[in-house]
């Protein structure tokens, strides 16, 4: 759902020095508005992280869109 709205599956960001996850949200929402109505989480380096946290580059970040399971 993500990846059609970018009309990506993956790309390179250069986030030109440090910032925290949501710092890189709200980059990722300005870039790409559609997604603002949109609930996902951030993953980075395969791991879930809250808004605060800051991203150790370089980094794979990932957008996870809501998953149910059990």
């Amino acid at each position: 759902m993500l990846a059609e709205i970018a009309g990506l599956s993956d790309e390179l960001w250069n986030a030109g020095g440090s910032m925290t996850v949501g710092q890189f949200r709200a980059q990722v929402l300005d870039k790409y508005p559609a997604m603002r109505d949109k609930k996902f989480k951030i993953a980075v380096n395969q791991r879930i992280l809250d808004d605060f946290v800051s991203i150790e580059t370089p980094a794979e970040i990932a957008l996870l869109p809501p998953f149910a399971g059990g």
